[in-house]
């Protein structure tokens, strides 16, 4: 019951129309007395909000009888004409915050401080996708997403997806990712980062815990960061794809070394070659190689 009277709270009920609403769904036709009764309305409101009600066409007047007994709106047809109302609203709600200048790109940051804002921000935006999708998420939170992406595949949105995972993902090109868990104990927790039509982005981490963290915005710069961010984190996985063990040789398990932002540093190679030492060698060759006299 407190379910349904928060939802027709949601959608503009008070609460003394809501418990009365309620009430007379379950048990009609009713008295304003009775009504009373089984409501927990107080009898000296029950008339006035009953008032409203008939107002709204929420509750009709049944004929005969001595006292006056009331009836509900058929629920299919309250719904749906609450639905037209609530649309043509919203839709010149939208028109007239345009027409003030709404969608001039400020570009503000916005801050998400929860796992489900989280997810529900990403699905928002996957809906709204016309173009293109770049997404990099590990499979916790893919499987919540997994509906959107698909969604929006159908309507020709190109999309391509790092999978920190084995999630069956629909999309034109998804990309394993092979050290997931390396990446997860050095964040502290599964990253989820979105870019839609190069126009919004969204960045955030969910924790072992589950806490979250993370922010989306249209700002220019924030989404020129992000979507740079994930074409070479796929850049990286074709090369990874394509040139796995070359890499751990070169670079050791995880590719360690390769990670190391701070040194460029290798492994011996397997054929004892040390590739610095090639690249030096060859660069001596070049600075001593004579210059060709013009003829």
């Amino acid at each position: 019951m407190q379910g349904l009277l928060q939802r027709l709270r949601e959608i503009g009920f008070g609460e003394n129309e809501a418990k009365l609403y309620l009430a007379l769904v379950k048990r009609h036709p009713a008295s304003g007395y009775e009504l009373a009764r089984a409501s927990g309305v107080p009898s000296s409101k029950v008339y006035e909000v009953l008032a409203r009600l008939r107002e709204k066409e929420l509750v009709f007047v049944t004929d005969g009888g001595r006292a006056t007994r009331y009836i509900p709106a058929d629920s299919d047809e309250f719904v749906e004409r609450y639905t037209r109302r609530m649309t043509r609203a919203l839709d010149g709600l939208k028109q007239d915050l345009h027409a003030l200048g709404d969608d001039d790109q400020v570009g503000y940051v916005w801050n998400v401080h929860a796992r489900a804002e989280l997810l529900e921000r990403a699905i928002h935006l996957l809906a709204r996708a016309e173009r293109t999708v770049l997404l990099s998420a590990w499979d916790e939170e893919l499987g919540a997403l997994a509906g959107p992406i698909a969604a929006a595949h159908r309507r020709g949105v190109r999309i391509a997806v790092i999978d920190y995972g084995a999630l069956a993902i629909e999309a034109d090109a998804v990309y394993p990712h092979p050290i997931k868990d390396t990446i997860a104990a050095e964040k502290g927790g599964r990253g989820l980062t979105l870019c839609v039509d190069s126009r919004v982005a969204l960045l955030g981490l969910v924790a072992d815990g589950g806490n979250a963290s993370g922010a989306w915005s249209s700002n220019h710069g924030f989404v020129a960061a992000v979507e740079d961010y994930l074409k070479h984190d796929i850049y990286v996985q074709k090369i990874v794809g394509r040139f796995h063990d070359l890499l751990v040789r070169t670079y050791g398990p995880n590719f360690a070394r390769w990670r190391d932002v701070f040194a460029d540093r290798v492994l011996p190679a397997a054929d004892g070659v040390d590739p610095r030492r090639a690249r030096r060698k060859l660069a001596r060759r070049r600075i001593s190689r004579p210059e060709r006299k013009p003829r």
